[in-house]
């Protein structure tokens, strides 16, 4: 890889295609704040583990989430299993109504915790002002995604731009879901680039359905989910093509605003490599 990788693979492209959770949003601060609330509603007892509780709900060593994301188990049984981890984690007990008291505090603390990276309006802006279609790609759910955007006063510009895990039934990394988002934009795969925090599902899985992909690599984050556990991607390392890796989005702002060289960093993913993201997508998107 050179370093005029992260311009060929923007190079005339149509749409650029956006991860929500942890690429555009905060989400695993958002969640962690949000399930510190949620986690002392449900056990009040347990002063000083509830932020940690939280973070074992996100971090989701079970792959849960992934296990949704694939169509398999309904939210709701994903977020009790989850719950059910906690508990087995900090020995304590599960009530009866845990999903409904665990959501009642949830939700309206995860709304107000809703923060936009710093980097993502002057992508957008600079993806405007290029005339290339911006559309939301999520395994999140819509109820979710919409309570985010509403939050964060984006709801209006992504309105027919979304694709989640409700709109087919599924999500990333299935290859449908990418050819629904660029039908959406209505933009060509080969002409539309897949950004985002996930190696597993925002870039492999956008190059596997014919897209381009960027991995989002923002420093000081550390993997949600250990590359290595059961469900990561079967792809080993001589089958995991280098893609181009970004630490920011003013990376690609730069390039789509003044054509010109800009240093990217050239990574083949590893699975099982501890420093590697390969396969973290963890959160309750």
């Amino acid at each position: 890889m050179t370093e005029r990788a992260l311009e060929r693979a923007l190079s005339g492209i149509r749409a650029l295609v956006l991860d929500v959770d942890d690429t555009m949003l905060d989400t695993r601060a958002a969640m962690t704040e949000a399930g510190t609330h949620a986690a002392r509603a449900l056990w009040p007892d347990r002063a000083g583990a509830h932020r940690h509780m939280a973070q074992r709900y996100y971090a989701d060593p079970g792959r849960w989430f992934h296990r949704y994301a694939a169509g398999e188990i309904t939210i709701d049984r994903m977020r009790l299993e989850r719950l059910g981890d906690v508990a087995r984690s900090f020995e304590v007990e599960l009530p009866e109504d845990a999903l409904e008291r665990y959501l009642a505090a949830y939700m309206p603390a995860f709304r107000r915790a809703q923060r936009l990276f710093d980097d993502v309006p002057g992508l957008l802006a600079a993806s405007d002002a290029a005339g290339i279609e911006v559309a939301l790609l999520t395994n999140s759910t819509t109820a979710d995604t919409s309570l985010k955007l509403e939050a964060l006063g984006l709801a209006a510009r992504f309105a027919e731009r979304v694709v989640t895990t409700d709109t087919l039934g599924f999500g990333k990394p299935d290859p449908r879901v990418y050819h629904e988002v660029c039908r959406l934009a209505g933009a060509d795969p080969a002409m539309s680039v897949c950004v985002g925090d996930s190696l597993e599902w925002d870039v492999l899985g956008a190059i596997r359905a014919g897209l381009r992909g960027i991995w989002l690599d923002r420093p000081d984050t550390a993997p949600a989910v250990d590359s290595a556990s059961p469900g990561a991607s079967p792809r080993g390392p001589a089958s995991t093509p280098a893609v181009a890796r970004v630490r920011s989005l003013a990376e690609i702002t730069g390039v789509l605003a003044v054509p010109a060289v800009t240093a990217v960093t050239a990574v083949t993913a590893v699975p099982g490599d501890p420093g590697s993201r390969f396969g973290a997508a963890a959160g309750d998107r």
